[in-house]
């Protein structure tokens, strides 16, 4: 009888030994720095400290799984490399300011390479280190519960010079989370299914660049920031009633280039902001391609294309300095206009008499029937009453040559000068 219970006791010992528990741990206790550790093709239960420059590198069905207890991995060294693994399974608690998350950052020049971070509160948080490199990642938060309860997919805190390139972000509360953090360079990201694509927050001289943000409730939020460049992003199918693709709050020194706004409630949305250079870009589809407030000033607009938009631009109280064309070069409007020198520039200024600023600044709500025939009436009725009225002018409106356009121009001024000819001859017949 003795026999068998120290028997028992002996294989329940070995099945919950702590070095089995820590396997990976151990590694990485033992390992000296330079080292690279290349692990094994299956699941690691436990979470982990790197305190020391190593490189980790996984395998296909390489995974840290941390089993829902607080920070999966913790990196607390420079020059660590993390690559080709999954890590998932981090905790939900956000009650203490160790919120939990898949990896946490909390050196310099790092590196997190084609990592799949699935079922995490934070999915990558970047805490204090700068220059990091997170690079071709996929994330994903908790599938369950609402937005709010969830974390971001990255969070960069207080932390500068980072290259965030390649990621794909989904189901996160926001996608990217920026606060307290400059010259960062977010290239090529994908972020779909958040609350925000990306939030930022106090944070200045950063620049995003080919991003795509698609399907979010707001497809990015640039908040009390400065000196930002967003260039050659796509804004796509960010709707609901509060919804946009891009929204610039109590900023300055802002450039918006070359970027696509399509299909969605607001395209680009500007409010408490000076100092903003608007130009080159695309608004295709949206329900409103610009809503300006009057809390906005020292606002510039060229060379962008709007097109089947069901209001071009809402100016939301009265403009303080916006500039629609500049060195006589202005934008290319969705209404018709006629160029018949052919100079690609229309032969009379562009003017829009939209009031559906003052509707929306009375009560917000009115985008709820912004595909009402209610607008349509308000909207012919205020133009009725305030004929001479113009929102927004564009003395240089440009044209969108297109080649059957053209060819349409080319007939109506040649039918033109017929016309003519024949009046002329007719007139000497008669004399």
């Amino acid at each position: 009888m003795i026999k068998k219970v120290l028997s028992t006791l002996f294989i329940l010992s070995f099945i919950s030994s702590p070095v089995l528990a820590s396997e990976l741990q151990d590694k990485i206790n033992h390992a000296k720095s330079g080292d690279v550790i290349e692990l094994d093709n299956k699941t690691y239960h436990e979470r982990i400290i790197i305190d020391k420059p190593i490189t980790l590198s996984g395998q296909k069905n390489t995974v840290i799984d941390g089993e829902h207890k607080g920070t999966v991995v913790k990196v607390k060294s420079k020059h660590v490399i993390l690559k080709n693994m999954t890590i998932k399974n981090s905790g939900r608690s956000r009650s203490s300011a160790m919120e939990a998350s898949c990896v946490r950052n909390m050196e310099s020049h790092n590196q997190f390479i084609n990592l799949k971070l699935h079922t995490c509160y934070h999915g990558m948080y970047l805490n204090i280190g700068d220059d990091t490199k997170v690079i071709n990642n996929d994330i994903t938060g908790y599938l369950d519960g609402n937005t709010g309860s969830k974390g971001y997919g990255i969070y960069i805190k207080k932390t500068n010079g980072n290259l965030i390139k390649g990621n794909q972000i989904k189901y996160s509360r926001d996608g990217i989370f920026f606060e307290y953090s400059n010259d960062n360079k977010i290239y090529n990201n994908k972020i779909f299914k958040t609350r925000y694509g990306l939030h930022y927050m106090y944070s200045n001289f950063n620049t995003f660049k080919g991003n795509e943000f698609i399907a979010n409730i707001g497809g990015a939020a640039v908040m009390h920031s400065d000196n930002i460049v967003l260039k050659n992003n796509k804004f796509s199918f960010n709707q609901g009633s509060q919804a946009f693709g891009l929204i610039v709050q109590g900023s300055r020194d802002i450039e918006i280039k070359n970027n696509e706004f399509h299909l969605n409630q607001r395209g680009l949305y500007i409010e408490q902001s000076t100092l903003i250079n608007v130009h080159d870009n695309e608004f295709f589809n949206n329900k409103v391609g610009m809503e300006i407030w009057d809390s906005a000033s020292e606002l510039t607009f060229t060379k962008n294309k709007y097109n089947e938009n069901k209001v071009p631009v809402v100016l939301v109280g009265k403009s303080n300095n916006l500039h629609f064309n500049k060195n006589k070069i202005g934008n290319y409007w969705q209404e018709p206009v006629f160029d018949l020198n052919q100079n690609g520039v229309g032969d009379t200024p562009y003017k829009q008499s939209s009031t559906l600023g003052t509707l929306l600044k009375e009560n917000e709500l009115a985008y709820l029937f912004i595909n009402s025939p209610a607008i349509s009436i308000f909207e012919r009725g205020n133009r009725l009453l305030n004929p001479n009225i113009s929102v927004i002018e564009d003395d240089f409106p440009l044209i969108q040559r297109q080649k059957g356009n053209t060819i349409l121009m080319g007939g109506i001024i040649f039918a033109l000068m017929g016309i003519i000819i024949f009046v002329i001859r007719s007139r000497k017949k008669v004399k």
